[in-house]
């Protein structure tokens, strides 16, 4: 079983009388309040998260933490890191409005889309919001009452790392970020327009447990924008490596050493800052999953068992509560959320209601002898799990709750049928 998982996350989530608790409280009470499935997350584990990856970065006296928006929207989720001092990076305009309503500033944003619209740029100028753009020619859809004070562009440095989800976010046949050449032709038509101050961004691996990447891909990054200052005539008032920074899924992955990777990357940073004559650009990350991964947990109903060739046990929550082991064989923990001491085990796949081969959530997982009603707990839901959830089959997305300590609150109400088809609307002559 994913006991493990319990032992890393300790504090946040403990076993107690043979129940999963989410800090101080009982899962199976937590699924009768409200139901099932749901998000549930450790408000004590983000604050965690957070304070032990901005403290890795302490030695550096100038540093910004950008969240990123996308694996996790929850407003109740940007506060509380807008509250420990996080920014936000946003990857569309729905983002820089999500992280407003959470009391986020302008200047408090980054807006790192791609494949740009005209609309959507001029959407993050009006709101004051700095721009990253992902290619050069971007600059072209930029009218003259419409550019603007910072600009900042996206990096492809050639390279990246591949983890175990096999995502590519940089190199030959990565869509994202623009070579040096084109970059540096971007900067040159920033400037031209009248563009005063500059970032420089990359984003290359994701989910990477290898602290040797970091430094390495750093260093890459500071190459390209060392030449580029010179080259253009630009200084940078900040430098973004991106993320990346992963954490346990399976039990044979190693805990990424985030003191030893901060500190790799800020003496990187600082020697090639020296090297290029680069002046006193701000060192600027963008976790996302590291922040929030293994805040939460999904709590899923046993709703039938079905014994064959192999044990099925279905959950009320599919992929479509949960895409990435459908989307990319990810493994996620699970553990019999009201059977933590029960020692019987057997192996079954786990799956959900979807009409599709693929709502597999897990394969030939050892559990105690599960029976409808049962409880399961989803681990390492809280990054690319509500933000990737869809409507697929006409299934009503789930609820997500926020526990601190012994209070447990709702954040987000659990889809009705009726919101399945809000917007919709039937011609009259069809009901005639």
């Amino acid at each position: 079983m994913d006991n493990w998982v319990l032992k890393r996350l300790r504090g946040s989530f403990h076993e107690r009388d043979g129940v999963l608790c989410v800090e101080d409280l009982p899962a199976t009470g937590l699924a009768e309040r409200f139901g099932t499935p749901t998000f549930v997350t450790s408000e004590a584990r983000i604050r965690q998260n957070f304070h032990r990856f901005y403290g890795a970065f302490g030695g550096h006296s100038r540093f910004r933490l950008y969240y990123a928006v996308k694996a996790n929207t929850n407003l109740a989720l940007l506060a509380l890191l807008k509250h420990e001092g996080a920014y936000a990076d946003c990857s569309c305009p729905a983002e820089i409005y999500a992280a407003s309503l959470a009391g986020f500033r302008s200047d408090q944003m980054l807006y790192t889309g791609n494949y740009n619209t005209k609309d959507e740029i001029e959407y993050a100028i009006r709101a004051g919001v700095p721009v990253n753009l992902d290619d050069a020619s971007l600059t072209s859809k930029l009218s003259k009452d419409m550019v603007p004070d910072l600009m900042c562009f996206r990096i492809n440095p050639g390279t990246g790392m591949v983890g175990k989800e096999g995502l590519v976010f940089a190199g030959p046949d990565a869509k994202f970020g623009s070579t040096e050449e084109v970059a540096a032709k971007g900067y040159a038509a920033a400037k031209r327009l009248g563009v005063g101050h500059f970032g420089v961004h990359m984003m290359t691996g994701s989910n990477v447990l290898d602290p040797r990447y970091f430094p390495a891909i750093t260093e890459r990054l500071m190459d390209i924008a060392g030449r580029i200052a010179a080259k253009v005539g630009i200084e940078f008032d900040f430098v973004n490596v991106g993320g990346g920074f992963g954490v346990p899924y399976s039990p044979d992955d190693e805990e990424l050493p985030i003191e030893q990777v901060a500190k790799s990357i800020e003496e990187m940073f600082r020697m090639k800052v020296e090297q290029y004559h680069l002046g006193d650009p701000i060192l600027a990350a963008e976790p996302g999953r590291y922040l929030v991964a293994d805040s939460t947990v999904i709590l899923a109903k046993v709703c039938h068992v079905k014994s064959g060739i192999k044990k099925f046990v279905g959950l009320d929550a599919g992929m479509n509560t949960l895409l990435r082991p459908a989307l990319y064989n990810a493994y996620h923990p699970m553990l019999a959320a009201n059977r933590l001491g029960q020692r019987d085990q057997e192996k079954v796949n786990v799956c959900g209601q979807i009409c599709e081969n693929t709502d597999i959530l897990a394969k030939d997982r050892p559990f105690p002898m599960l029976q409808e009603g049962d409880l399961i707990a989803i681990f390492n839901a809280g990054a690319y799990g509500f933000s990737m959830s869809s409507q697929y089959n006409n299934r009503p997305r789930a609820a997500e709750v926020l526990v601190s300590g012994g209070q447990a609150e709702l954040t987000r109400r659990r889809e009705a049928y009726a919101d399945l088809f809000n917007g919709q609307s039937i011609p009259a002559r069809l009901l005639r």
